[in-house]
């Protein structure tokens, strides 16, 4: 005979009981299957939409009012965009100037350390000055030689109060980079520091005479060259450091990437990515500050978790930093409108040009994006839909929606958006 447990033997006699002291039971009637998860989390959207008008260069409406408030109660706001929308950059313009007298004082952005800082001095010079700047090192450098991000970058400029945090590697900026460290290096450097020169210099005259992004620097080059300036120079000043340390993780981060091993290089670019804030964050902390900031990366940056290159990157950090402050970080998804287009880089003519805006912004929120008005700019607050993925009903879903609804707090589709448009550099 089996063992009976005193607990098999209790469960069994309250069972016997219960059932004696009960009639018969009817049978349940048969409940109508539960709606797939997709329209579920749709119909949750659709309760969690508010219009955020755009009129005249600026945004209003509940929509808006919520992102002020949310701002307002956060320490970062991160804004993960699709990059190439012209409304973009007015967004972020008009959030800065509401978010100023909150503590907002940094603006975070998809260009190296280095890059950042000549990118505000050029904006001290207003739009033309930052015009210039692309005119003087063609093709510019990335993003920001797109009229309305340069724009953006002079108006926070004229309004003072704000500074730049590059945290990114540096993709077309290199020439710049390595004239300032011919500048800085000490006599015993001046040899590997002209070759690493030469080097660059000849790979942007091959890109601009045959405009074939495979010559680009950041893609082609030789990282020993940098490592070569770092052995003949050992103690350089801290501008200069920070410069050899983004040639070198460019080098090396791309030359993954060239590689095959994508992946891998995805990974190394966002412990770039991290450490660079890390670094900008210390130096603040030294300083006796803990600024409020606004972050204005690509989508994938941007995440909470697990970003859509399956890496931890500054979505992943940023909120870290924040709740040693004792804050918390928001997350907002940006998109282009339904059927709208978006500017991209074509290596073919170094320029900008219109394309089809993917709906699902690479995180899979096409059926949240189609609940916008086609008219109206539409913010969808994500967070009450996190309930509705639960563990077990995530393993069903679109692992890109997934990452989004957990990874953003809230979705804005720019429905009458449109594309970005190149600084003419000629």
């Amino acid at each position: 005979m089996g063992t009976v447990t005193r607990r098999s033997l209790l469960t069994a006699a309250g069972l016997s009981v219960a059932a004696s002291a009960l009639p018969a039971a009817t049978p349940a009637p048969v409940s109508a299957a539960p709606a797939p998860l997709v329209e579920r989390l749709v119909a949750a959207a659709r309760d969690h939409r508010m219009p955020m008008p755009f009129a005249k260069g600026r945004f209003s409406g509940p929509g808006w009012e919520k992102l002020v408030a949310e701002g307002r109660a956060a320490h970062f706001f991160l804004i993960g965009e699709e990059h190439g929308v012209a409304e973009v950059p007015r967004l972020v313009s008009q959030l800065a100037a509401a978010l100023k007298p909150a503590g907002y004082e940094r603006l975070a952005i998809e260009v190296s350390p280095p890059i950042a800082e000549m990118l505000e001095a050029a904006a001290a010079g207003g739009y033309a000055g930052i015009e210039r700047f692309m005119r003087a090192n063609p093709p510019g450098v990335a993003f920001y030689a797109m009229r309305e991000e340069a724009r953006l970058l002079a108006e926070l400029s004229a309004a003072g109060g704000y500074r730049l945090w590059g945290l990114d590697y540096e993709v077309m900026g290199d020439p710049l980079l390595v004239e300032r460290l011919r500048g800085a290096a000490p006599a015993a450097a001046r040899a590997a520091v002209e070759a690493l020169r030469t080097a660059a210099t000849d790979a942007r005259a091959r890109l601009l005479a045959t405009r074939d992004f495979r010559h680009i620097f950041a893609f082609s080059g030789d990282p020993d060259l940098v490592r070569a300036v770092r052995r003949a120079w050992p103690t350089p000043d801290a501008a200069s450091a920070w410069i050899l340390d983004t040639l070198e993780e460019t080098l090396e981060i791309n030359k993954l990437w060239v590689g095959g091993q994508g992946w891998a290089s995805n990974a190394r670019r966002a412990a770039f990515l991290r450490s660079n804030l890390r670094r900008h964050w210390l130096a603040e902390k030294a300083a006796g500050r803990a600024p409020r900031a606004l972050f204005k990366f690509g989508a994938s940056h941007a995440a909470r978790g697990r970003s859509a290159t399956e890496v931890y990157d500054i979505g992943e950090f940023a909120p870290a930093i924040a709740e040693l402050e004792g804050g918390r970080s928001f997350h907002l998804l940006v998109g282009a409108g339904v059927g709208a287009q978006q500017a991209v880089f074509d290596p073919a003519t170094l320029g900008y040009v219109a394309a089809p805006a993917d709906p699902s912004i690479g995180f899979g929120v096409a059926p949240l994006a189609a609940l916008a008005d086609p008219a109206v700019p539409t913010l969808i607050d994500l967070r009450p839909l996190r309930p509705i993925l639960s563990a077990r009903q995530a393993k069903t879903a679109d692992p890109d929606l997934v990452r989004a609804i957990h990874g953003f707090d809230a979705l804005l589709v720019l429905s009458g958006s449109t594309p970005s448009t190149g600084i003419a550099l000629a």
